[in-house]
């Protein structure tokens, strides 16, 4: 509800910044695109308004036709664009046509978790790489990637970070979105080595003429880096959308997917898995990484054959040894591929939650607008996750290793860090065990709230390590010690069901049978029809 609200206003809003009014016969084409579009969209689409209520989209789309007489071509599209993002389906988007003549700006934003900055600029600009935006035009960075982040589909944040930041290089976008009022000399502040700068950017061309590789809108590779050392891994040179290499110091069998893509002439890529597989029974790896962290997709078909070639091998199939990178732009059929490796194997995954829902809608296929000089592309199949009752808006890693500036300018892979030195669960395990021995159960909350406070836990929940100790001491008739444990994690996961209902087994062992009822009531409050806990009231009688 409050994306639709952010997008109304933005859509009724936009309209101040218009320069002069389009020319009746324009206006007639930009109308008639827009009833193709609210026309077309609902049948094409198999399930559009899962977000979003039909009488919101169908506001959205007549305070955008109110807009046209008034609305300059860059309003107009970013109108356009906001009405799909409406959506919250990432594959349904406008595709603006090379008529529209887009230009882009000479840099590469990155959001990286300290802040917005200048990861790579063309030559001329070259003394601006390494630079924190603080201001595009009139507004702060924050609002800036808010504002982008309306003219990208999206279905969870990590998406708009992935792609906001081009968008506010695009000054057609950067001027429809009333960022600011000349464009062609667009001011930024900029913060360099803790001084603060204003500076000018002009335009460098056209994006339809600066076309890169591996998906990237722009050709960036002869760009100034921010980077000051070697680049990482996942990083190297190169057009390939699947290689790999074998680092025989760490016993590291290393797997880059950049797109899920068949060998030129055919339809599989089965003969490189099959060459990655046969390397793995060679050097038998300590460590299997599969990077899908800049894999934006291509056939889902092709995700199958590895993940059945991993179950075949249990040596490579365990916790500790398979490891899966994900990222802002694992998308689409990537996102696919992780769903499975989640599902079927023992995997660890690593790094940022993925750019997608598991459960997706894609396929999009064109639906051309002429009049407006743009094309929608529209989702026509529905791609179910492993489980059908899989609500997720990502995948969470399990050791959330977000990039900084500092550890990009110094070319490290805090995701590959992670991996070779993984932060122990055991040791906390152990150290709550031992301090609940001694009866200091402040020692343990303490020790359970540190832990869920360092950043790499972001997205960890520590509860199902927390659980175990409960019942093994239940089990050895330590039930006092044990309440202790499971009130713990009740007031660790409030939103827990389960924690509720450990707790109120523990509670019924130790006779207290009105505290364990109303324990399992408070499980059914946090998730109503939690079965355990249904379950357990039926057998105590209670209704």
């Amino acid at each position: 509800m409050r994306r639709w609200l952010l997008l109304f206003v933005m859509l009724m809003t936009c309209a101040h910044v218009a320069t002069s009014a389009p020319a009746p016969a324009e206006v007639a084409k930009w109308r008639e695109s827009l009833r193709t579009l609210v026309r077309e969209l609902p049948r094409r689409h198999p399930a559009p308004f899962l977000h979003v209520t039909r009488a919101q989209w169908d506001s959205a789309a007549t305070a955008l036709d109110l807009r046209l007489p008034n609305a300059s071509r860059s309003q107009m599209l970013v109108g356009f664009m906001q009405l799909v993002t409406l959506l919250g389906d990432a594959h349904t988007v406008i595709r603006p046509d090379r008529a529209l003549g887009l230009r882009y700006y000479p840099f590469e934003l990155y959001a990286f978790e300290d802040g917005l900055f200048i990861r790579r600029a063309d030559s001329t600009h070259a003394a601006l790489v390494g630079a924190r935006v603080l201001r595009i035009g009139r507004v702060s960075d924050s609002e800036a990637m808010a504002r982008a982040g309306t003219i990208v589909p999206h279905e969870n944040e990590w998406w708009v970070r992935a792609w906001a930041p081009f968008q506010l290089m695009v000054p057609e976008l950067v001027e429809g979105l009333g960022l600011a009022s000349d464009v062609e000399h667009l001011p930024l502040v900029l913060e360099r080595a803790g001084r603060i700068d204003t500076v000018r950017i002009a335009p460098a061309g056209r994006i339809a003429d600066a076309h890169g590789a591996n998906g990237e809108p722009i050709d960036m590779r002869a760009w100034a880096s921010m980077r000051t050392a070697p680049a990482p891994w996942y990083e190297r040179p190169g057009d390939d959308a699947l290689w790999w290499l074998h680092d025989p110091a760490t016993r590291t069998l290393y797997v880059c997917q950049r797109a899920v893509a068949p060998l030129p002439r055919s339809n599989t890529n089965r003969p490189l898995w099959d060459q990655v597989f046969a390397l793995a029974d060679s050097v038998h790896p300590e460590r299997f990484v599969i990077d899908l962290r800049d894999n934006t997709g291509g056939n889902g078909g092709l995700n199958r054959y590895p993940v059945q070639q991993i179950l075949r091998r249990p040596a490579l199939d365990r916790r500790g040894t398979l490891f899966v990178i994900t990222g802002r732009r694992t998308f689409s059929a990537a996102q696919q591929f992780a769903n499975l490796l989640e599902a079927w194997t023992q995997a660890t995954f690593v790094g940022e939650p993925t750019g997608q829902r598991p459960t997706q809608y894609g396929d999009h296929r064109p639906l051309p607008l002429p009049g407006a000089g743009m094309t929608a592309l529209i989702s026509t199949v529905f791609h179910q996750a492993p489980d059908e009752f899989d609500t997720r808006s990502f995948i969470a890693p399990r050791y959330f290793t977000p990039p900084t500036s500092d550890v990009y300018r110094r070319g490290i892979d805090p995701a590959m860090a992670a991996i070779l030195s993984p932060p122990s669960a055991t040791s906390l395990v152990d150290g709550i065990e031992r301090a609940l021995a001694r009866g200091d159960t402040a020692t343990a909350e303490a020790a359970l709230t540190a832990a869920r406070a360092e950043p790499i836990n972001r997205f960890r929940s520590f509860e199902r390590d927390i659980n175990p100790i409960g019942y093994r001491l239940l089990a050895a008739q330590r039930t006092e010690s044990a309440l202790v444990v499971f009130r713990m994690n009740t007031r660790a996961f409030p939103q827990s069901a389960n924690t509720f209902d450990s707790l109120a087994e523990a509670l019924l062992a130790a006779g207290y049978r009105d505290a364990a009822i109303a324990s399992y009531r408070q499980a059914l409050r946090v998730e109503p029809g939690f079965p355990p806990s249904v379950q357990a009231l039926e057998r105590l009688g209670v209704h």
